[in-house]
């Protein structure tokens, strides 16, 4: 906004131009024709660039607004599909799970749909949200470790570090889920021993979670190896959305070890 002394010397711009160019007269000052002309040029210039300016900003703001608009319909929908491909996978690979069990032992196939019933409800109910409890995350990532191990043979050892108590936050939902998944799913052999480490954490406002497995080759006749990493390539999209700026997210499967390492932090202040 201007100031009332700034109007007043817009007023009197044609007295003190002649100020200016004339300090030694002291004389009363007339303003001239030439003055008067002069002086209804500026007023008319300013006016129009101050018109123009002010019609400028107001397109500007309702431009950006449109564009913020536009920017979240994007990222609702997007999100929205890309849960819509998570969950199917999910379901898929567990339901291969207790498909094998039940050829095996039909008292761990019940425990097995009892815990995927449970892991569902999570599915169906939080997913539709946009953001769920921490603790009910790390909760249902327990459930689909439990069912996993209940297929595994004694071959692999499942180290787990997940922290119990926690100050609550709010996360997006299932998004810890495909790094525990891709160990499962890429870090057992059949044929020797193997081991995955798991670790969750959640200290103030930051959640780590670090996940390690022995890479193994895939097995070409696994009804799994048509799903190249669905769930991880989704994974990282749906953060670079929710949480950008907000997350570091290393993977390293290029070492020595043959290990497949991710290490993901989410700032969720």
């Amino acid at each position: 906004m201007y100031s009332l002394e700034y109007f007043e010397n817009l007023i009197n711009l044609p007295e003190l131009m002649h100020r200016a160019f004339h300090p030694d007269d002291k004389s009363k000052f007339v303003p001239k024709d030439e003055f008067i002309n002069i002086f209804i040029l500026l007023v008319v210039f300013l006016s129009a660039g101050i018109s123009t300016s002010i019609a400028a900003v107001q397109k500007w703001q309702a431009d950006d607004v449109l564009r913020r608009e536009l920017d979240q319909q994007r990222i609702n929908s997007e999100l929205s599909y890309l849960k819509a491909q998570i969950n199917p996978h999910f379901f898929f690979n567990t339901l291969n799970n207790i498909y094998s069990l039940t050829n095996i032992d039909v008292e761990s196939a019940r425990i097995a749909l009892h815990k995927l019933s449970r892991m569902m409800r999570y599915v169906l109910y939080e997913t539709e949200k946009d953001k769920t409890l921490l603790s009910k995350e790390i909760g249902f990532i327990k459930d689909f470790i439990e069912l996993m191990k209940l297929r595994i043979s004694e071959k692999v050892h499942v180290n787990l570090d997940i922290q119990e108590k926690f100050e609550d936050r709010v996360i997006a939902p299932m998004l810890l889920l495909p790094f525990v998944e891709n160990c499962f799913k890429h870090g057992i052999s059949a044929k020797q021993p193997s081991s995955i480490f798991i670790k969750v954490a959640a200290n103030d406002k930051t959640l780590v979670m670090e996940t390690v497995n022995k890479i193994v080759p895939k097995n070409l006749n696994s009804p799994e190896s048509d799903h190249k990493g669905i769930g991880l390539t989704n994974t990282k999209r749906r953060l670079s959305l929710l949480y950008s700026n907000k997350h570091e997210l290393i993977i390293d499967d290029q070492n020595a070890e043959n290990e497949y390492r991710v290490k993901l932090k989410i700032n969720l202040a």
